[in-house]
Protein backbone atom coordinates (compact mmCIF):
# COMPACT_ATOMS: atom_id res chain seq x y z
CA UNK A 1 0.00 0.00 0.00
CA UNK A 2 1.25 3.46 -0.89
CA UNK A 3 2.01 5.90 1.95
CA UNK A 4 1.06 9.57 1.79
CA UNK A 5 2.31 12.22 4.20
CA UNK A 6 0.05 15.17 5.04
CA UNK A 7 1.74 18.53 5.55
CA UNK A 8 0.63 21.20 8.01
CA UNK A 9 -0.70 23.66 5.44
CA UNK A 10 -2.91 21.02 3.84
CA UNK A 11 -4.42 19.99 7.18
CA UNK A 12 -4.98 23.63 8.19
CA UNK A 13 -6.63 24.44 4.86
CA UNK A 14 -8.82 21.35 5.17
CA UNK A 15 -9.98 22.24 8.69
CA UNK A 16 -10.23 26.03 8.33
CA UNK A 17 -13.11 26.96 6.01
CA UNK A 18 -11.78 30.56 5.94
CA UNK A 19 -8.35 29.50 4.70
CA UNK A 20 -7.55 30.72 1.18
CA UNK A 21 -6.72 27.14 0.13
CA UNK A 22 -9.75 25.45 1.74
CA UNK A 23 -11.44 24.61 -1.56
CA UNK A 24 -8.19 23.25 -3.02
CA UNK A 25 -7.65 21.10 0.10
CA UNK A 26 -11.16 19.66 -0.21
CA UNK A 27 -10.48 18.77 -3.86
CA UNK A 28 -7.25 17.01 -2.92
CA UNK A 29 -8.96 15.18 -0.06
CA UNK A 30 -11.64 13.88 -2.44
CA UNK A 31 -8.99 12.63 -4.87
CA UNK A 32 -6.94 10.81 -2.24
CA UNK A 33 -9.98 9.35 -0.49
CA UNK A 34 -10.74 7.35 -3.64
CA UNK A 35 -7.38 5.56 -3.50
CA UNK A 36 -6.04 2.85 -1.24
CA UNK A 37 -3.42 4.88 0.60
CA UNK A 38 -1.98 4.81 4.10
CA UNK A 39 -2.29 8.36 5.46
CA UNK A 40 0.73 9.44 7.49
CA UNK A 41 1.53 12.47 9.60
CA UNK A 42 4.58 13.35 11.67
CA UNK A 43 4.75 14.52 15.25
CA UNK A 44 6.29 17.85 14.22
CA UNK A 45 3.35 18.44 11.86
CA UNK A 46 0.85 17.69 14.62
CA UNK A 47 2.71 20.24 16.76
CA UNK A 48 2.45 22.86 14.01
CA UNK A 49 -1.25 22.22 13.28
CA UNK A 50 -2.37 22.95 16.84
CA UNK A 51 -0.02 25.95 17.10
CA UNK A 52 -1.08 27.49 13.78
CA UNK A 53 -4.79 27.04 14.55
CA UNK A 54 -4.31 28.66 17.97
CA UNK A 55 -2.51 31.63 16.37
CA UNK A 56 -5.17 32.01 13.66
CA UNK A 57 -7.96 32.00 16.23
CA UNK A 58 -6.17 34.63 18.32
CA UNK A 59 -5.66 36.80 15.21
CA UNK A 60 -9.37 36.50 14.41
CA UNK A 61 -10.27 37.27 18.04
CA UNK A 62 -11.88 33.84 18.27
CA UNK A 63 -9.60 32.19 20.84
CA UNK A 64 -12.66 31.03 22.79
CA UNK A 65 -13.22 28.54 19.93
CA UNK A 66 -9.87 26.81 20.45
CA UNK A 67 -11.18 23.85 22.51
CA UNK A 68 -13.89 23.09 19.97
CA UNK A 69 -11.49 23.29 17.02
CA UNK A 70 -8.82 21.32 18.91
CA UNK A 71 -11.37 18.53 19.39
CA UNK A 72 -12.03 18.48 15.62
CA UNK A 73 -8.29 18.28 14.97
CA UNK A 74 -7.91 15.48 17.49
CA UNK A 75 -10.69 13.53 15.76
CA UNK A 76 -9.00 14.13 12.40
CA UNK A 77 -5.73 12.67 13.72
CA UNK A 78 -7.49 9.54 15.02
CA UNK A 79 -7.59 8.28 11.41
CA UNK A 80 -3.98 9.12 10.66
CA UNK A 81 -0.84 7.14 11.45
CA UNK A 82 1.46 9.52 13.35
CA UNK A 83 5.16 8.77 13.18
CA UNK A 84 8.02 10.50 14.93
CA UNK A 85 10.34 12.79 12.99
CA UNK A 86 11.83 14.13 16.21
CA UNK A 87 13.39 10.75 17.02
CA UNK A 88 15.69 11.18 14.01
CA UNK A 89 16.75 14.67 15.03
CA UNK A 90 19.81 13.82 17.17
CA UNK A 91 21.34 11.89 14.26
CA UNK A 92 20.29 14.11 11.34
CA UNK A 93 20.44 17.65 12.74
CA UNK A 94 23.49 18.52 10.62
CA UNK A 95 21.78 17.05 7.54
CA UNK A 96 18.72 19.22 8.26
CA UNK A 97 20.95 22.31 8.29
CA UNK A 98 22.73 21.15 5.12
CA UNK A 99 19.42 20.63 3.33
CA UNK A 100 18.29 24.10 4.38
CA UNK A 101 21.56 25.42 2.93
CA UNK A 102 21.10 23.54 -0.33
CA UNK A 103 17.74 25.26 -0.76
CA UNK A 104 19.19 28.60 0.36
CA UNK A 105 16.76 28.64 3.26
CA UNK A 106 13.63 28.14 1.17
CA UNK A 107 13.08 24.93 3.11
CA UNK A 108 12.67 25.85 6.78
CA UNK A 109 13.99 23.67 9.60
CA UNK A 110 10.77 21.71 10.15
CA UNK A 111 10.30 21.12 6.42
CA UNK A 112 13.89 19.91 6.05
CA UNK A 113 13.33 17.60 9.03
CA UNK A 114 10.11 16.34 7.44
CA UNK A 115 11.86 15.73 4.11
CA UNK A 116 14.75 13.81 5.67
CA UNK A 117 12.48 11.85 8.01
CA UNK A 118 10.33 10.93 5.01
CA UNK A 119 13.42 9.50 3.36
CA UNK A 120 14.17 7.47 6.51
CA UNK A 121 10.57 6.19 6.59
CA UNK A 122 10.48 5.45 2.84
CA UNK A 123 7.63 7.92 2.31
CA UNK A 124 7.69 9.14 -1.27
CA UNK A 125 4.64 11.42 -1.49
CA UNK A 126 3.55 14.47 0.47
CA UNK A 127 0.34 16.48 0.26
CA UNK A 128 1.50 20.06 0.60
CA UNK A 129 0.32 23.40 -0.65
CA UNK A 130 3.87 24.80 -0.44
CA UNK A 131 6.17 24.46 -3.40
CA UNK A 132 9.29 24.27 -1.20
CA UNK A 133 9.05 20.46 -1.26
CA UNK A 134 9.37 20.51 -5.07
CA UNK A 135 13.14 20.82 -4.58
CA UNK A 136 13.34 17.49 -2.77
CA UNK A 137 14.27 14.74 -5.22
CA UNK A 138 12.93 11.85 -3.15
CA UNK A 139 9.49 13.41 -2.51
CA UNK A 140 6.62 13.93 -4.94
CA UNK A 141 4.26 16.69 -3.94
CA UNK A 142 0.58 15.85 -4.37
CA UNK A 143 -1.35 19.02 -5.13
Amino acid sequence: MSRLLLDTNFIIALIDSKDQYHKKALEIENRIREKEIEIICMDCIVNEVYSVIARKLIEREMSGEFSRIANLITKFFENVDIISAYRYLPKIHSKVINLMGQTEGRLNYHDALIALSSKQENIKKIVSLDNDFDEIKWLVRVR
